[in-house]
């Protein structure tokens, strides 16, 4: 992070600098970076090969054990405010456009993918005989992950895989060949509706209460987590998370910039919250792009983003006015984010952050949850039993 004093008589002409490539410096910034996926995969046959759930790009090193906290504490919640003393936002948030995750033609990039998979489809390269096999479209995309599979019977060979987008949705997909022959299947899930207020809380307590842990622990240590960019903190601490459950209970790991249920984004004048809980709770996970924001000292304003900055709450915040799912909330009505951040090369810190001051960019908040719970499945090849998928 940047601050940057003002004169009081100047302010009104001060222009947000120009965001230079990524460097190491002191704004808390880094690119899109994938990591490689802890999901269990399901046990190969005798004639197929499994590859590891991999990304595109290398993930950080596993952070230093020291540095990671143990068992969570569960704090009860503060009091819950009267919600009739707060103003109600009675319309629905329908004109919303973020930069993220990317727009998709078909309502979600794993639809999309099962649209590039119909036979109707032109393909121009035999990319499913490529190690590892991923559409030539998709290759070098930050947001995904991906876990794949080659197997073979005689002549025929068969090569898929699963990929997790950004936007949470899912595609299974394989194609068998040989002799000439090419067989294509695919089936996927689209992004996934919102939760409950009762599932989102109950996600705080266990799987949010260990990431606030990990967060805290790390500010208290002094010392940078794995590489030092902003990322880690949360990737890290969603490792931390995952580490205390079995694989079905393990939270979503961060995609991208997405670390679970999306419960707001937003940007100056217009945001939207998503998912029946009220507040925000120690555990989430903010993602800022591009933002000039405002801070406590006079004329003076911090940049968060170059153009990504990931930060993890650690008290709860309870909004200006009364939220429901898909009502429309502004930023100013959101309130104060108590977060630990760190930039690149120096220890995590706590920062406060008043929502009401933002001035440009975009904001999320996201929730961990469990990646079972939530999508249906881990990052497995195969389609569990029971789950409902559908096709092009």
């Amino acid at each position: 992070m940047k601050t940057i004093s003002v004169p009081a008589d100047s302010s009104s002409n001060a222009t947000t600098p120009s965001l230079p490539p990524r460097r190491v410096g002191s704004r808390p910034s880094q690119d899109v970076v994938s990591d490689p996926s802890d999901e269990a995969q399901a046990a190969p046959t005798a004639s197929r090969r499994n590859l590891p759930p991999t990304l595109l790009q290398h993930g950080p090193p596993k952070i230093n054990i020291s540095t990671k906290p143990s068992a969570p504490t569960i704090v009860p919640d503060p009091p819950r405010p009267n919600l009739a003393a707060r103003p109600s936002h009675p319309t629905e948030c329908t004109d919303l456009q973020m930069s993220f995750p990317p727009p998709t033609a078909n309502g979600s990039a794993a639809a999309d993918l099962a649209s590039f998979m119909h036979p109707s489809t032109p393909w121009d390269a035999e990319w499913y005989a490529s190690d590892p096999p991923i559409p030539p479209h998709l290759k070098g995309s930050p947001d995904m992950r991906f876990a794949g599979s080659f197997g073979s019977s005689g002549h025929t060979k068969d090569a898929g895989g699963v990929i997790l987008f950004s936007d949470l949705s899912m595609c299974w997909y394989s194609v068998k060949y040989g002799h000439g022959h090419v067989t294509r299947w695919a089936r996927f899930r689209p992004c996934p509706e919102p939760m409950s207020g009762a599932a989102l809380q109950q996600a705080a307590e266990t799987h949010g209460a260990a990431v606030a842990a990990f967060a805290e622990s790390a500010a208290a240590s002094g010392r940078p987590v794995a590489r030092g960019e902003c990322w880690d903190v949360a990737h890290e601490a969603l490792r931390h998370a995952a580490s205390l459950y079995g694989p079905r209970d393990a939270p979503i790991l961060s995609t991208s910039r997405a670390h679970g249920h999306l419960l707001f984004c937003g940007k100056p004048g217009m945001g939207r919250w998503r998912g029946g809980d009220d507040r925000f709770r120690a555990g989430d996970i903010v993602e800022w792009r591009s933002v000039r924001i405002g801070t406590a000292r006079h004329g003076a304003f911090a940049l968060l983003g170059d153009p990504d900055h990931t930060a993890v709450l650690v008290e709860d915040t309870v909004p200006r006015c009364a939220v429901a799912d898909g009502e429309s909330v502004e930023p100013a009505d959101v309130g104060v984010l108590t977060v630990v951040e760190q930039t690149a090369g120096q220890a995590p810190k706590r920062s406060s952050y008043d929502l009401a001051k933002l001035q440009t960019g975009e904001v999320w908040v996201y929730r961990p949850v469990s990646m079972v719970e939530y999508l249906g499945s881990t990052l497995s090849i195969d389609i569990p039993s029971g789950l409902e998928t559908y096709a092009i």
